[in-house]
């Protein structure tokens, strides 16, 4: 009883670990999508031989399609790989899981151990605290935790194999057609992994309690389940990421039922097929099945090169590209813009204005972007804003390092500027709408909640307006009317005092939250419009002399 506690509870802090270092992954490859790693990825995947030897190195390495997968998904939700690119690697993967099978045994434990103890080096030399290592090391103890929760599953997996009873319903459940196939799937989905199964239906043949067939079967039920928990695995995540995760459920589906047919008419027809062709290759029933592992992955790639066009459009309708992430990706900027800064600058200054003309959106005001997508969640917009102002920040940085003149990099800063701003704007409407929308037992708190959000949204469409059009005299009036607005303020809150004498504590506290978060977010957007103005008289100068050059050459 005591070593089956412990085997799960180790299968279980396995999977702890395993959920862990995923998320920690996907939440830190954005930060790491530099110039020079997207560059790196674009030409390694670039040609599809290379993106194929990549796939079977991982697998061979991970030994998880699983794990793959959620670092394919992680990577294109960073933007750092695109779904295409991605889709050879992910189905060349499965070969390369194939070779834990081929050689029954292959022990990472040294790899994990030397990866972890790394990463614990570069703790411990403070580089966690350092901006420009921050991200890259916590995607290495992501990582890190990932793979030591998958060692723990397979020792948990190989402890599991040695328990009586679990060897014996195997054995039992095995025996018939149907069964064989049943419970090979229910195990892949129990232990995450099909490679495992398949090890277990190897040691099950090699003792003489399994046939070739119903190894076969076993095997079989074990790919097919794997899709269906890779599936299930990413149920809970959208956009199109996660039509790698349905791409890879298809195909070892689709492959699984091909062989299947073929194993059904070899048996029934008694035409020598997929069993006969393995006991010609190996004489040995141990390699037998690890060859019908190897086939099973073999064609699933297969199957991915035939019918890859035709299961997009499937892809698309069934995971389509998530509000949050068409939102998020940058529409004006782009790598090819670097090599002309005036241009780049031009069109940093267009997606700053798409950032800001979200904020409205916080406070309910308007529901449409320029391109008619609804955004209605508040943490959606503030997620969409976030990404793309960290997008915009990166372009900023490579634009400076790219050594530009001195006008040029004061205009950076100008811009960089500006994003702080936003990405501060963004955070503190976003908490001024989660208050704004709460419920308020005395009038005049709710009265003040309806002044404030509606001069606040009309301030924000006078501020979108000047910020869109560049327009002198919109600019001016948003200085005015941004100016200093502590007294009436105030007043606000004097008001609210006077006419509610026993206001509660939590009342006060919450009457001065949106009050100070509105008299924040007013100087903000007065800091905003002054580097608009700021850069605006910067121009101004150099755009004197440009029209009197032309007017000379003229005359």
């Amino acid at each position: 009883m005591m070593l089956t506690l412990d085997t799960f509870a180790t299968i279980l802090a396995g999977l702890g670990l395993f959920s862990v270092g995923t998320k920690g992954l996907a939440a830190n490859l954005g930060q790491l999508a530099g110039r020079s790693l997207r560059q790196w990825v674009a030409r390694s995947t670039g040609n599809y031989l290379m993106s194929a030897a990549i796939g079977v190195l991982a697998g061979a390495l991970v030994q998880s399609a699983n794990a793959i997968t959620v670092i394919l998904m992680s990577m294109v939700k960073a933007d750092l790989i695109t779904p295409s690119r991605a889709r050879p690697i992910l189905v060349w993967s499965n070969v390369g899981t194939s070779i834990l099978v081929l050689a029954v045994a292959i022990d990472i434990h040294i790899f994990v151990l030397l990866l972890t103890a790394t990463t614990g080096m570069f703790y411990y030399l403070n580089l966690d605290r350092a901006p420009r290592w921050r991200p890259f090391v916590a995607a290495l103890l992501a990582i890190s935790l990932l793979f030591l929760g998958l060692q723990l599953m397979h020792s948990g997996n190989h402890e599991l194999r040695n328990i009586e009873w679990v060897r014996e319903f195997f054995e039992m459940s095995a025996r018939w057609t149907i069964s064989a196939f049943i419970i090979g799937a229910v195990l892949a989905l129990a232990l995450q992994s099909s490679s495992t199964v398949a090890v277990i239906a190897i040691s099950m043949s090699a003792a003489g309690l399994l046939t070739l067939e119903q190894a076969m079967l076993t095997v079989l039920g074990a790919t097919a389940g794997s899709g269906v928990s890779i599936y299930l695995d990413s149920s809970g995540m959208e956009g199109s990421s996660r039509q790698l995760a349905i791409l890879q459920a298809l195909i070892k589906i689709l492959a699984v039922a091909v062989l299947v047919l073929l194993v059904v008419v070899e048996r029934t027809l008694h035409v020598p097929l997929l069993a006969h062709l393995y006991r010609v290759i190996a004489g040995d029933v141990a390699k037998q099945v690890a060859l019908v592992y190897l086939t099973c992955q073999i064609a699933a790639v297969i199957v991915q090169v035939l019918f890859d066009r035709a299961l997009q459009p499937l892809l698309s309708r069934l995971a389509p590209p998530s509000l949050e992430e068409t939102a998020s990706k940058p529409r004006y900027i782009y790598e090819q813009a670097l090599a002309e800064p005036e241009t780049a600058l031009a069109l940093v200054d267009r997606e700053q204005v798409r950032i800001f003309g979200f904020l409205p959106l916080h406070l309910d005001v308007v529901d449409r972007l320029e391109s008619e997508e609804t955004i209605r969640d508040r943490h959606t917009i503030l997620a969409a804003a976030t990404s793309l102002d960290e997008a915009v920040t990166r372009f900023l940085t490579e634009l400076a390092d790219a050594g530009a003149s001195r006008n040029i990099q004061v205009a950076i800063a100008n811009r960089q500027a500006r994003s702080t701003f936003l990405q501060s704007l963004h955070e503190a409407l976003h908490e001024l709408g989660e208050a704004l929308a709460g419920p308020f037992e005395l009038p005049s708190l709710k009265s003040l909640a309806e002044n404030l959000s509606e001069g606040l949204a009309a301030l924000l469409m006078v501020a979108y307006e000047a910020v869109r059009d560049g327009d002198a005299d919109d600019l001016a009036l948003l200085q005015k009317l941004t100016a200093d607005r502590d007294s009436l303020v105030d007043q606000m809150r004097r008001r609210v005092v006077s006419a509610d004498k026993s206001l509660s504590a939590r009342d006060q506290q919450t009457l001065y939250a949106i009050t100070s978060l509105f008299e924040r977010i007013v100087w903000m957007l007065r800091r905003f419009g002054a580097l608009l103005v700021v850069d605006a008289d910067r121009e101004e100068p150099t755009a004197t002399l440009e029209t009197q050059g032309h007017a000379m050459a003229q005359s």
